[in-house]
């Protein structure tokens, strides 16, 4: 027993004293592993307390601004007074200066004539891009006059007019262009039409994910807020692309510039339609219209003078730095504070307001905005937003039929300007052109939105741009102005629906969530904007097919504005249920009871 005993002993092996003989090092390596596992330990053993944490809540509803009529308030003010006319100039600026970033990939992506450059017959730095020998040895038409070329059967004799050329083609590795003014030259982007359009594409891309993300800084933080990121990023962003070292690092930035500044005139279009009484929107919002118009002429009219891409740039990008002042210089919107139940930074801005405008506030007014009542609702929870709208199947399906809208109208509108560089004669007359005829669409829908409503005249806009388009397919060549005059009269109708949709849309959703509902709305509408600059390849294959496409699209778009309510003389709805009623607000004016903001 005592024989087992001692060999069990010796058997056993002493764990301190091993220890103890591998060394200091070996222990510190140990503990220092064994204090980082306790601190990770620590870490997700208390991650709840911060997750699952306690927050200040209220009811959005319960608390907001008690008694004051949002509408009343406004026409009290005066709309055209100093201090509205001070705010239009400022929202002037920000769609005057959208207008230049919003398509400008128009030019600096434009394409330029070029060949191969046959290296029998030339240097490869050869800058006579219309040398006599060309019409020999390039392939007359279509892709391969760009992308290939013949060899001449005697290399060894100079290339001239006469030159015999062999019938075999060979692809091109080299190319000459006839301007170095676009992205198209500088990163050699010969016979890659795809990598050409795709930055029209990203662009639209970047439009998508921006909208949603300042929509809801919107409507969490404030237009004024939204607004001033938007146009300060877009303009340091955009600068950006001046120094761009390769097409990649171009396509990148031209991605972030737009996420960043894709919301400007979005942000600008809500606070003039919240700071205006119901009857002053259509003309108003007509004036940012005419504003877009004028700043496309002066986009075109730099564009033409500053030609190289990289000029341009640096000439109108670097401006929109300056929109950092409207930190001092713009205010919040009231019906935003209002319907957050900030009312003492309302009522500052309205003592302003009624100051500037030489107003006298009723002492009703005035009382309701002073006085705080207790909130008449039981203190719960708020509901987030997107539940509030799925739990509400006429706001679910009037977003799905505005996302269509909004589709409908940039296909289009953008499909169809792309297409205007497109056409015979100098470029930049021709977008001017294009956007000159846009006056037309902005000045009818201020005189017929407030006449004969907004769905008769979104209706009649959708019909007219469907047919249009479609016609053009059935117009032979011969008559080639019958074609342009259907294109212009498309042109006409789509930019008045797609003015008219952002009114439309804007009347049809409650304030609290106006700004995220209208982004989903134009987000989704992007998708339309993207595949827009692919048409022109399509055109490539079935040349009919844009335009019937653009067509149809609109049809679509028309039959669908018979199934929502007409906005014109109802007031802008403030929550969930009374965006639902509208209808019955429009049926039966005379017994509409005015709500509080």
């Amino acid at each position: 027993m005592k024989e087992q005993e001692a060999k069990s002993s010796a058997d056993r092996v002493d764990c301190d004293e091993l220890v103890a003989r591998l060394g200091g090092w070996f222990r510190a390596r140990v503990l220092l592993c064994a204090a980082l596992a306790a601190v990770q330990v620590g870490l997700l053993h208390t991650t709840y307390i911060f997750l699952a944490a306690d927050v200040p809540y209220r009811s959005r509803y319960a608390e907001k601004a008690p008694g004051v009529d949002c509408d009343a308030l406004m026409v009290e003010l005066g709309q055209f007074r100093r201090f509205h006319l001070l705010n239009y100039f400022l929202m002037a600026l920000v769609s005057y200066t959208a207008a230049h970033y919003a398509m400008n990939y128009v030019f600096l992506a434009a394409d330029v004539p070029y060949r191969c450059v046959v290296p029998e017959c030339e240097a490869p730095n050869s800058t006579d891009f219309s040398a006599a020998w060309t019409a020999a040895a390039l392939p007359e038409h279509g892709r391969a006059h760009r992308c290939s070329r013949r060899v001449p059967l005697d290399p060894t004799l100079p290339c001239e007019a006469n030159s015999a050329f062999s019938e075999d083609v060979v692809t091109c590795d080299q190319w000459l262009y006839a301007s170095a003014n676009t992205i198209v030259t500088e990163f050699n982007l010969a016979c890659q039409e795809w990598k050409r359009t795709l930055v029209g594409t990203i662009h639209n891309i970047g439009m998508l994910v921006s909208l949603p993300i300042l929509g809801y800084v919107s409507d969490r933080w404030g237009r004024k807020t939204a607004l001033t990121l938007s146009c300060v990023l877009v303009g340091a962003i955009g600068s950006l692309k001046a120094f761009s070292i390769s097409y990649e690092m171009y396509v990148i930035v031209e991605f972030l510039e737009t996420v960043a500044g894709a919301s400007a005139f979005p942000a600008a279009f809500i606070m003039t339609i919240e700071l205006l009484g119901q009857e002053k929107r259509v003309l108003t919002t007509a004036f940012l219209g005419i504003m877009l118009v004028i700043g496309g002429l002066s986009f075109a009219l730099l564009a033409k003078a500053f030609q190289y891409w990289r000029t341009f740039i640096l000439v109108v990008y670097p401006p929109s730095l300056l929109f950092l002042l409207y930190i001092y210089f713009l205010p919040e919107s009231i019906r935003w504070l209002l319907s957050k139940g900030r009312k003492e930074d309302a009522l500052e801005i309205i003592t302003k307001a009624a100051k500037m405008n030489d107003i006298t506030l009723s002492e009703d007014t005035i009382k309701q905005l002073q006085e705080s009542k207790e909130p008449v609702e039981k203190k719960e929870k708020e509901v987030g937003l997107w539940m509030q709208v799925f739990r509400s199947p006429i706001i679910m399906r009037r977003l799905a039929i505005c996302s269509w809208w909004w589709i409908t109208c940039t296909f289009v509108f953008y499909g169809l300007a792309i297409n205007s560089v497109s056409l015979a004669g100098d470029k930049y007359t021709n977008y001017m052109l294009v956007v000159s005829v846009e006056v037309i669409a902005v000045v009818t829908n201020a005189l017929v939105l407030d006449r004969i409503g907004r769905k008769r005249t979104l209706l009649i806009a959708y019909i007219v741009c469907g047919i249009s388009c479609v016609a053009i397919a059935f117009v032979p060549p011969a008559m080639s102005w019958l074609a342009t005059l259907l294109y212009l009269v498309g042109k006409i109708a789509i930019t008045q629906a797609f003015s008219g949709v952002y009114m439309y849309t804007s009347e049809l959703f409650p304030t609290h969530a106006r700004h995220s509902l209208l982004g989903f709305c134009s987000m989704v509408g992007r998708l339309g904007s993207i595949v827009a600059p692919q048409m022109p390849l399509l055109a490539i294959y079935v040349e009919w097919l844009p335009s019937v496409l653009f067509g149809s699209t609109a049809l679509v778009a028309g039959a669908l504005m018979l199934t929502t309510p007409e906005t014109l003389n109802t007031r802008l709805p403030d929550t969930i249920q009374e965006a639902e009623e509208l209808a019955n607000q429009h049926k039966k004016p005379e017994n509409l009871e005015m709500k509080a903001c």
